[in-house]
């Protein structure tokens, strides 16, 4: 059995942010489509679950970036199935550019759902009798937890959309990770880029939901994030961020549109 899954992508326009550059909310849609490819091929993919009333969803997602592509640059994702418990699976991503350089890894915890009763549950037994086994490992959390926001210093509202909703009846990971930048200085963002994003998912969040996004500077210079429904105080997710200075380059694909 092929234990990795490879996924090519071309960075689209849409993918990118203001500098021209592929997005992180753009890698972790990427992670989330060759995830659910990979689950194809080993036999659990998530359509399989929601006939039998199960679900997929993510508990924590970290991404290390060495270097964010620009539009019109192909890259590669390797994908696969790690170590799991009864409770919990990992799942592994490694990011290549067109010259096979290791731009950006992941690591992913995976949890499942009574769609139903909207209750974790234990990985249903046709998953784990199907798990490949001595899978490599994950690049390890930076952290055993993702740390708490206690002294915010940023905010700023939020509404999530219809649009935000997915398949699994929520909004989808992928969202946060721009929820979680809203809060940020602007003139921080235009200096500075995401080398690290490591978000804990706490609870699942509907649309038409008034939600804060808040950050705060920690000691040693990272950023922690939370976000929270403005109703009931609840933490949808919680993150911490790593950054360094941009580097101020052209950016090929816009510069040959023009």
């Amino acid at each position: 059995m092929t234990l990795k899954g490879i996924e090519s992508y071309t960075i689209k326009t849409y993918h990118t942010d203001r500098f021209g550059k592929a997005s992180p909310a753009a890698f972790a849609s990427f992670f989330e489509e060759a995830a659910a490819n990979n689950a194809r091929l080993h036999g659990f993919p998530g359509e399989y679950l929601l006939q039998h009333g199960f679900a997929w969803v993510l508990s924590r997602l970290t991404v290390t970036v060495d270097r964010y592509p620009y539009a019109g640059e192909t890259i590669s994702i390797h994908t696969w199935p790690s170590a799991h418990t009864p409770n919990l699976a990992l799942r592994c991503f490694e990011v290549f550019d067109a010259e096979n350089h290791l731009i950006a890894e992941g690591t992913t915890a995976w949890l499942v759902i009574d769609i139903e009763k909207r209750k974790l549950v234990p990985v249903p037994e046709f998953i784990t009798q199907n798990y490949p086994a001595n899978n490599p490992p994950c690049k390890e959390f930076p952290t055993r937890t993702v740390p708490r926001l206690r002294s915010p210093e940023h905010e700023c509202p939020i509404i999530s959309r219809k649009a935000d909703i997915d398949i699994n009846g929520h909004v989808n990971n992928v969202r946060y990770l721009g929820w979680i930048q809203e809060s940020m200085p602007e003139e921080f963002m235009l200096e500075y880029e995401p080398v690290l994003i490591d978000i804990s998912y706490r609870t699942e969040c509907g649309a038409l939901k008034k939600l804060t996004s808040k950050s705060g500077k920690m000691d040693d210079g990272d950023y922690l994030h939370s976000v929270s429904l403005d109703e009931t105080g609840k933490e949808l997710c919680r993150a911490r961020t790593e950054w360094r200075k941009r580097q101020h380059t052209h950016v090929p694909y816009l510069q040959h549109c023009l």
